[in-house]
């Protein structure tokens, strides 16, 4: 089957469009030609495959590759002491590209690439100096201001709650970011920041994340946000239950299972930079070593609570706004959120 061109793939995905053109761009580093024969793609997935999330958006873009070019993708689950190993062995066993969901929080994974330097890597979350790397990171930070901005506008108590999944510096660029629009929106208000930090379990503790949500209500935070994957249903669902007090979703839109306690979802189509980045090794292209997703890319988005209770004309229109500003060029607060919150991950 010939590879398809980039103008054919638009016309079928036009949402993957400026991700793939941003991927194919001629900033490179090196360029090299793979034979049809040495693509054989693989996914090591280290926690369970739950509806909604994380990982599932991961396996959308993984689906929607083997749709469209009509190869298939192994998909390897194993436990947390297994992965390094099983990366190895999907490298030996001529694998390639491996996609690696898990890499920001590995630190022998680069070792592993570095070793079989004629594989190709896809990371997730982090990028390395490893040329057989590809690393796709995101701007967190931007879409996490809007949602911080909402939050700083939204209290009550002025006190407002960031839940991580794990306190590593992917979701500390959330983080940073929230913390910047909360301060801008709110000079008044306070963050407290928790961690679940149970190990690589912390992205399905459901159970987990609730309870420290409680807690934080318990201690009149009223609007929480949380970044913790599928664990971040629990917050949402306490918050729910108390029903003096407001989250925000992550990944994707919450807001028709939470109408009435949900104010907007950082959606992260990490299932498109996914797909465009297999399609463009399916393609032969290897140029560059990390791409970085943001606002403009259309890969991150910021998805606001149509239900007026939730959020007023007022609000809505100034989160679509500082939305629309971050797609444009010379952003001050763009400016300010690269010097202060690192995305080079």
């Amino acid at each position: 089957m010939k590879p398809k061109s980039l103008s054919h793939i638009c016309r079928i995905i036009k949402p993957a469009c400026s991700v793939l053109a941003l991927l194919l761009a001629p900033t490179l580093s090196f360029t090299a030609q793979a034979e049809r024969n040495d693509f054989k793609p693989i996914v090591v997935y280290q926690s369970e495959l739950i509806e909604g999330s994380y990982l599932s958006m991961v396996d959308k873009g993984i689906t929607q590759f083997e749709q469209k070019s009509s190869m298939a993708v192994k998909r390897q689950q194993v436990g947390d002491g297994d992965y390094i190993e099983q990366l190895s062995q999907a490298a030996t066993q001529g694998y390639s590209p491996i996609v690696v969901v898990e890499a920001n929080s590995l630190e022998a994974f680069s070792q592993v690439a570095k070793a079989n330097p004629s594989v190709h890597f896809i990371s997730l979350d982090v990028s390395y100096h490893v040329p057989n790397v590809l690393g796709l990171t995101f701007n967190h930070a931007e879409g996490s201001y809007v949602i911080g901005y909402l939050a700083g506008l939204k209290t009550k108590s002025n006190q407002v709650g960031f839940i991580g999944g794990m306190d590593i510096p992917t979701i500390n660029n959330f983080k940073c970011g929230f913390e910047l629009g909360v301060k801008d929106a709110n000079a008044k208000a306070n963050l407290t920041t928790k961690y679940i930090n149970n190990g690589l379990s912390s992205w399905n503790d459901v159970a987990g994340a609730q309870a420290i949500a409680q807690t934080m209500l318990d201690h009149d935070i009223d609007v929480i946000f949380p970044v913790a994957g599928f664990a971040s249903v629990g917050v949402m669902q306490a918050v729910k239950q108390d029903g003096d007090a407001f989250s925000f979703g992550v990944d994707q839109d919450y807001s028709q299972q939470f109408p009435d306690t949900n104010i907007a979802s950082l959606e992260k189509r990490v299932d498109i930079a996914v797909f465009a980045s297999l399609m463009q090794l399916r393609n032969g292209i290897w140029n560059g070593n990390r791409k970085h997703f943001g606002i403009k890319q259309g890969v991150i988005n910021v998805a606001l609570n149509p239900n007026s209770h939730v959020l007023n004309a007022d609000e809505h229109q100034l989160a679509t706004q500082l939305l629309r500003d971050f797609k444009g060029n010379n952003n001050a607060i763009a400016q300010r959120i690269a010097q202060g919150c690192p995305s080079r991950l």
